[in-house]
């Protein structure tokens, strides 16, 4: 029986849960929780990284006789992506990482395009373009001239920088650095030559390492303050969550897509190759790495965020703490509320009210005006839906593959409500859970590190006898044909008017 320990790291909450796998069974358990987000300073934003680490040890410590009683056979790490550090020669942290919503990064990438062309980068690395892109990030520090580019030794991304803090080893894992937008698709490596032509020194960045297999024990300054971990090793999962994710989805054939559903929604396929055509690279798609060789062909897009941040703007006006569950009950009062938004625009990346943002939209666009808690959170969810219709469709054409379930995975598949609509929506079913398929997906890459599981497929057969989904069947096809060919298509042709 293996039990091993997975370290989550999202935008909004960081967890360690212990996964215990016996008789093809896997069973996990949530042993610790704490907030992550972003860190204000000066109308700049951060990740206060050494707070996380802080956290991560306080749960192992919290934890560490039921850890001493039964000691668990590895620990993996995964977070977000895009995000890094920058070590000096000493090895020491320079600076506090930025936050990917960073609204000053996020202004670099008009002056990156000027150097860069959008279609070499597409061809070289299946990207999609986004403006907090690390390289476009890195290209930002070039032009603050940031001590990090001066006196910078060593490039990790962030669940690299944890995996050394816990180790001492010092790796760039490969799934995760495919967010860079400075990763060769084909080659799996670094195209060196974006680093000179930022000005950035190549010798800070090694080359990445695939997943699954053992990077080292606990650091022994770690052993002595925790003495129950002592031995444990630490492994090289796919530390990018949605990579992860893509792991614990029990996709039940290659005719099916994913939708990892949180404070982002990625929604895309499994492939063995990269599709880096003029094509995909319109409709913004990106070419992510996976484990096994394959590519996560993928689109980013805005996700619960919108509904996160109206939540706790509400929760300040009215004083009082809101839970999701009222807050889906107060969206089905609304159901006939029929104004939209396109979830991806940028006024909705970083607003200083998301719900003053939302309405202006609507304003905008000549549709009635959310007010109540759950006119703004029906706008979300049928947004959402539609915007990942309008991705779906060109998924298909793009992966030239007629798709036949999608599941959802993560926090979002806990939401009833936004499946049903998603089914509805696509026109298609939809396999909701499991709800921590990041955690199972960094369990089962720690798994086969161990010996203990073969690969992926046979990791996936172990979640699907392990966990039962909800399925949602598409129930209103035609009145979603309708909400998407005239309120969605023509709210974004107005807008679309509005910016000429």
């Amino acid at each position: 029986m293996g039990r091993y320990l997975a370290v989550d790291l999202g935008a909004e909450s960081g967890r360690l849960l212990l996964g215990n796998l016996q008789d093809e069974q896997l069973q996990v358990r949530e042993l610790y929780r704490f907030k992550t987000q972003g860190t204000d300073i000066h109308g700049r934003s951060y990740w206060n990284v050494l707070r996380f680490y802080d956290e991560i040890i306080n749960g192992l410590q919290e934890n560490a006789g039921e850890i001493s009683e039964d000691p668990i056979d590895g620990i993996g790490i995964d977070t977000w992506g895009v995000d890094f550090t920058i070590l000096d020669a000493n090895n020491q942290l320079i600076g506090t990482p930025y936050h990917y919503r960073d609204k000053q990064m996020n202004s670099y990438l008009e002056g990156f395009l000027e150097v860069f062309s959008r279609d070499e980068l597409y061809d070289i690395t299946g990207m999609q373009q986004l403006p907090f892109n690390s390289i476009v990030q890195l290209y930002g520090l070039v032009q603050e001239e940031h001590c990090s580019i001066k006196e910078g030794a060593t490039f990790l991304m962030i669940p690299d920088f944890f995996n050394f803090l816990l180790t001492g080893i010092k790796k760039v894992e490969y799934t995760d650095a495919s967010t860079t937008q400075a990763l060769d698709a084909r080659t799996k490596d670094w195209h060196w030559h974006y680093f000179k032509k930022i000005g950035v020194n190549e010798d800070m960045f090694s080359t990445p390492v695939q997943p699954g297999h053992v990077l080292g024990k606990v650091d022994e300054h770690l052993e002595r303050v925790i003495p129950s971990i002592k031995g444990t090793q630490v492994h090289l999962i796919a530390s990018h969550d949605t990579a992860s994710a893509v792991v614990g989805c029990p996709l039940e054939s290659r005719r099916a897509a994913y939708l990892s559903s949180g404070t982002w929604s990625l929604l895309g396929s499994e492939l063995k190759e990269p599709i880096l055509t003029m094509e995909a690279m319109k409709d913004n798609f990106t070419n992510e790495g996976g484990i096994e060789g394959t590519i996560r062909f993928l689109k980013n897009i805005m996700g619960l965020w919108l509904l996160q941040q109206v939540k706790k703007s509400w929760e300040v006006k009215a004083n009082e703490t809101l839970t999701y569950e009222e807050i889906i009950h107060q969206a089905r009062l609304h159901e006939n509320f029929t104004s939209l938004i396109l979830p991806d625009d940028p006024r909705f990346m970083n607003p200083p009210s998301m719900v003053e943002a939302i309405q202006q939209a609507c304003r905008e666009t000549g549709q009635p005006i959310p007010y109540k808690l759950g006119e703004f959170a029906e706008t979300i969810f049928k947004s959402l839906a539609l915007r990942y219709r309008e991705v779906f469709l060109s998924l298909e054409q793009l992966s030239k593959s007629r798709i036949e379930c999608l599941h959802v995975v993560g926090g979002g598949s806990k939401n009833e409500y936004l499946c049903q609509y998603t089914a509805d929506a696509l026109n298609i079913k939809v396999s909701a859970g499991p709800i921590e398929a990041t955690s199972l997906g960094n369990i089962i890459v720690q798994a086969i590190s161990a010996g203990e599981i073969v690969d992926v497929e046979h990791g996936r057969e172990i979640i699907r006898n392990s966990f039962t989904p909800r399925i949602h069947i598409p129930m209103e096809p035609e009145t979603w044909d309708d909400l998407y060919t005239t309120n969605y298509l023509e709210m974004k042709e107005k807008r679309d008017g509005n910016l000429k």
